[in-house]
């Protein structure tokens, strides 16, 4: 993704939407919300995204397509025998969080090839064809290539993983630049959650997985933007297990009185319908917390966060998954 990012997005780390007086706006508000259960969100249903479409778009987070798959039919007919084990697994690399006055264009064409079994591209993030940016035809389920190009976002895969000899050696996802040395990682790596390599100059890969299951889960990612030096406000897409979004999370994070690092959230479908409330703690570029509903405790999320030094903000990714969800 090589486009040069709306000025707008200079905008979200320097002013608050007004629009969705449900949520804290001011670091003032955040400061007395934070020391409340929940935040003091509540459980209400909300206008589609919060009705802060301009908030949205001036976050500029990665568009995600469809990407059809030849290899579709193989590995779906290899996810259905018996015994094999199957992984949802999102890989994002570039500018993370996404840097506006970037100039260097990085090259991240190469290859992504399993040791076993096989992987289906489930949706393509940012990936701007025009500029030639694309996933190559494909004719062996174990390998992608793709041509990818960023300078100030990233591009990213959303991908299904799957290995029909779990239990025996471990099952490796390969990643190797053209003309360049490759990188290997052991997919049990995360099963503890997302795994961040550092490239240098504000690139990063960022990997998370989770088993493909019956329960609810998915992914979810966005921008967070400091309000003081002590508290923020974030907000983001949620997809579900194929990538897939599926609705929209605006919150609130902050150091409270007693100096607990926390965070709040609300998350709504498409439609505005809401979905739960986000809860937890973060630090050291890592968030973990409960998804709660009217019912009570629902589900867990895990996530990663980057800053960005010159924007007073940055961006997240994580995994969310209800409780039933089996472990990793």
């Amino acid at each position: 993704m090589t486009k040069q990012l709306p000025l707008a997005l200079l905008a979200l780390t320097a002013c608050v939407d007004a629009t969705s007086p449900s949520i804290p706006e001011t670091s003032e508000e955040v400061s007395s919300a934070i020391e409340k259960e929940n935040g003091g969100l509540s459980m209400d249903d909300e206008a589609p995204m919060f009705g802060s479409d301009a908030l949205f778009e001036s976050a500029a987070i990665e568009a995600d397509a469809v990407e059809t798959d030849a290899m579709s039919p193989e590995v779906t007919s290899m996810e259905s025998m018996p015994g094999v084990r199957a992984r949802n697994v999102l890989i994002m690399w570039g500018q993370l969080p996404a840097d506006p006055n970037a100039t260097a264009v990085r090259d991240w064409s190469g290859s992504l090839v399993l040791n076993r079994g096989g992987m289906l591209i489930r949706r393509r993030i940012a990936f701007e064809q025009a500029t030639g940016d694309r996933v190559m035809p494909r004719t062996d389920r174990a390998r992608i290539d793709f041509i990818s190009r960023t300078r100030p976002a990233s591009d990213g895969l959303v991908l299904t993983v799957v290995d029909p000899a779990p239990g025996t050696s471990p099952l490796t996802l390969t990643y190797t630049p053209t003309g360049g040395t490759a990188r290997v990682l052991e997919l049990r790596e995360l099963a503890e959650g997302p795994i961040v390599v550092d490239v240098g100059d504000g690139n990063r890969i960022i990997v998370s997985a989770r088993d493909r299951d019956p329960c609810d889960h998915g992914v979810m990612r966005g921008r967070w933007r400091a309000l003081d030096e002590h508290r923020g406000a974030y907000l983001g897409i949620v997809a579900d297990e194929d990538g897939t979004p599926i609705g929209h999370v605006r919150g609130i994070y902050g150091q409270r009185g007693n100096g607990e690092q926390v965070f709040f959230g609300k998350f709504i479908t498409r439609e505005g319908q809401f979905r739960g409330i986000l809860a937890g703690h973060y630090t050291d570029g890592e968030f973990q917390g409960r998804w709660v509903t009217r019912a009570g405790e629902h589900g867990r999320l895990h996530g990663v966060y980057f800053s960005h030094e010159s924007l007073r903000g940055g961006a997240f990714v994580a995994r969310w998954g209800e409780t039933s969800c089996r472990a990793n």
